[in-house]
């Protein structure tokens, strides 16, 4: 009974141990410091998504596992001062974003500042080394296969079935935060983790000396993931192509091809 009243006692800040990303912030004005009860909205302008919450008796604001996408906004209100907007803001796997706002008196005339932010990335800072695959080298780079797992070699410690020299059921996935390893011998032999390259927004390679948000693993973690739809209709599309005049002349055997090659 003592050790419960003991913990409700204690004020402990906790933050999200997830993939999806963090805003924080201060808001203040000029001569009365901290500004209490300020009413925060972020918005994503995309699909629409949109959370609220209010300053604390510091001023400062928290808003955790914010889906991933852009462009985000950030707009701050308070009775007797201009509402203040930042945009612009792309969100990506684990960012932890400080926005913070100075609120300028407008007593005599209601008026709003927008601000149109760069999309910079800010990530959370963490223990080892981490190699992060994005949205655009998704799209960008040739994927043989189009198994999202062949551009886990981007990693410098990944030999392309292990990190970090260790077996390959040392290595654990996570799909939205959920872990993904197979559930008989681990790593990649049940394919648990097998998921379409299409339905990937960005995922990570982190190895070596990872903090308390990742486990499970001896070698490594490939955090994934997934896409969120959007307000706007949008696509992709692939093919397979095999060409006789890129292909080699000659069988394994050695001897001259006859057959055209080309699918």
């Amino acid at each position: 009974m003592a050790i419960c009243l003991l913990l409700l006692g204690i004020n402990v800040k906790l933050h999200a141990q997830g993939t999806q990303a963090t805003i924080t912030g201060r808001v203040s004005e000029k001569k009365e410091g901290a500004v209490i009860g300020a009413t925060i909205i972020v918005r994503n302008e995309s699909t629409g998504f949109q959370s609220s919450t209010m300053t604390n008796e510091k001023g400062e604001y928290t808003i955790n596992q914010l889906p991933l996408g852009s462009p985000y906004s950030i707009k701050v209100s308070y009775l007797g001062f201009g509402d203040q907007q930042e945009s612009g803001y792309t969100l990506n796997q684990g960012d932890n974003l400080r926005v913070d706002f100075e609120l300028h008196n407008s007593s005599n005339e209601m008026q709003s500042v927008e601000v149109s932010s760069s999309p910079l990335k800010n990530t959370i800072k963490t223990l080892g080394s981490a190699t992060h695959i994005s949205a655009r080298d998704l799209d960008k780079m040739p994927v043989n296969g189009r198994n999202f797992t062949s551009l886990i070699d981007l990693s410098p410690l990944s030999n392309g079935s292990s990190l970090g020299g260790q077996l390959a059921s040392s290595t654990n996935y996570t799909v939205d935060g959920m872990t993904s390893r197979g559930t008989i011998a681990g790593g990649s032999t049940s394919s648990a983790y097998s998921i379409s390259m299409e339905a990937i927004r960005e995922f990570k390679v982190i190895t070596n000396e990872y903090d308390v948000t990742n486990g499970r693993s001896g070698g490594g973690t490939i955090s994934t993931v997934t896409k969120s739809g959007t307000n706007k209709l949008s696509g992709s599309a692939f093919t397979f192509g095999r060409t006789d005049w890129l292909s080699s002349p000659y069988d394994i055997r050695g001897n001259k091809r006859i057959q055209e090659y080309s699918t």
